[in-house]
């Protein structure tokens, strides 16, 4: 490339530039027209931006000098091969002149110059083709052996995230457990718990205890004994004013006829005459419907 390059046949050359593919002459040439042309320099910035990035896509490996020669003097005639398919060139023969036979050149006709190759960039296709050949050069198992170790990194973030995410709710679950057995212990221990006795009108019949924490308007009942009631019935406690019969919900025992109940119902102190429990229809009842059978006194 002589120093008079046209921005055309330097902007053919940017590729090979970026790729630092050019003799020391074409570089100069090439460099001379991008100092003084904006749209050059700035597309040459792209082109040399994405060579370092496929560059750092795998791990380099060392080549010998001599067989980086041949991979470039074999992309280079690769190159030619596609610049001449798509400039084809006349071939004139030449002429036969036997000796003593040459006729004299007119007077008029200027003598041609042998005929010099104008010697062009190779094309953008050419420079893909040095381009796979250079990741070539980088390795392609080293880029492979990068985009597995990455692929098994995300799956272990994946992994930690979903672990953490379980550790997180299980802690949560504790948390709501160990809250609910400290208010149930407060209830049943407190400094302000009244405790009742309730006994059933048959001694056999099951037993149990009513704790009012008074001061936060808690109430607990635990009984031992208690049969599992009939197909679409449940039990339901009552709170027994001298003027009402509040109802302070419904429960149904475990297999082994345990009962453990908290229900909340802010009462007087001094209002509550007795508690009751009743055999009522599924859903509870506005006011009792049969007679207690665990009743216990204030």
């Amino acid at each position: 490339m002589s120093n008079g390059m046209t921005h055309e046949q330097a902007r053919e050359a940017l590729e090979a530039l970026a790729l630092d593919a050019l003799d020391a002459s074409e570089r100069d040439a090439v460099m001379a027209h991008v100092a003084t042309c904006a749209t050059c320099r700035s597309e040459l910035v792209a082109l040399e931006r994405t060579a370092n990035e496929l560059a750092y896509a795998a791990t380099p490996l060392p080549m010998p000098l001599a067989q980086r020669d041949r991979i470039r003097a074999r992309l280079m005639a690769r190159a030619g091969a596609d610049r001449e398919s798509r400039e084809p060139l006349a071939v004139v023969p030449p002429l036969r002149v036997e000796a003593g036979n040459v006729p004299p050149a007119p007077a008029d006709v200027t003598p041609l110059r042998p005929y010099m190759p104008v010697r062009r960039a190779p094309g953008p296709a050419a420079w893909m083709a040095m381009a796979a050949g250079l990741v070539a050069i980088l390795g392609v198992g080293a880029f492979l052996n990068a985009s597995r170790e990455r692929a098994a990194l995300r799956e272990a973030l994946l992994a930690a995230r979903a672990a953490n995410g379980t550790q997180l709710a299980a802690l949560d679950s504790l948390r709501a457990s160990l809250a609910s057995r400290e208010r149930m212990i407060t209830n049943l221990i407190g400094p302000q718990v009244a405790v009742m006795t309730l006994a059933s009108t048959d001694p056999a019949s099951p037993t149990g205890r009513m704790f009012w924490d008074q001061q936060h308007n808690a109430w607990t009942l635990v009984a031992h004994r208690v049969p599992m009631p009939k197909a679409g019935r449940t039990y339901q406690m009552w709170l027994v004013t001298p003027t009402a019969k509040i109802s302070a919900g419904t429960f149904m025992p475990s297999p082994d006829g345990e009962v453990m109940m908290q229900a909340t119902y802010a009462l007087p102190k001094d209002s509550l005459a007795a508690v009751a429990v009743t055999d009522e229809p599924m859903g509870g009842s506005p006011q009792p419907t049969t007679a207690p059978f665990l009743v216990a006194s204030k």
